[in-house]
């Protein structure tokens, strides 16, 4: 497949993914919370709150660093360790030439994320039951691929409104690569099936 994107080694982002199908599917994934992302990194700016502004922008690094992007990878290991020394007026002389190069990325992901599909598959509470499990257990083993799969299945259910938007939830966990939250969240949701 000839996937061209500026900035992005696609070689070397389907050797990190495992394989080409994984690197399509985290193409997509960075589509989804790009826009999330990028007001998380601005509104802690924005307030001074470092910590987490180091914490988003530590996310992107790998984040990019999955993908590919391995330059703008670099520009966020740059930012976080601004973040971490502090150094606020660094940090917001480089930000935003950063963030708009992640946003940059935007129109050459779209075609990955838009051919994923809603749910198919009708509502099954042993199927959900042991796509969690099995996301729970990927989690523990930092095991980004099987978690991710696990995830995709999750979607592909039809659940109530709220089921549906807590999966969606867990799905952008796992994409962000949150493990704790997601593992956190996979086990509330057992809990109330």
């Amino acid at each position: 497949m000839n996937i061209n994107i500026p900035g992005i080694d696609v070689e070397k982002a389907i050797k990190n993914a495992g394989s080409e199908e994984l690197f399509l599917e985290l193409l997509g994934d960075v589509y989804k919370l790009m826009d999330d992302k990028v007001a998380s990194v601005e509104s802690n700016l924005a307030s001074g709150n470092i910590s987490n502004y180091t914490v988003e922008v530590h996310s992107l690094k790998t984040t990019c660093r999955m993908i590919g992007a391995m330059e703008l990878g670099e520009d966020f290991f740059t930012l976080e360790k601004l973040g971490k020394d502090n150094n606020v007026d660094q940090i917001k002389v480089l930000t935003p030439g950063v963030l708009d190069t992640f946003k940059g990325l935007k129109p050459y992901l779209e075609p990955f994320a838009l051919n994923s599909l809603g749910p198919q598959k009708s509502f099954d509470k042993e199927a959900l039951t042991n796509n969690l499990n099995k996301l729970i257990a990927a989690v523990n083993d930092f095991d980004l691929g099987n978690a991710e799969d696990a995830a995709k299945q999750l979607l592909s259910y039809k659940c109530d409104e709220a089921l549906s938007t807590q999966i969606k939830d867990l799905d952008k966990l796992v994409s962000n690569l949150d493990f704790d939250e997601a593992k956190e969240l996979a086990l509330q949701i057992l809990s109330s099936l």
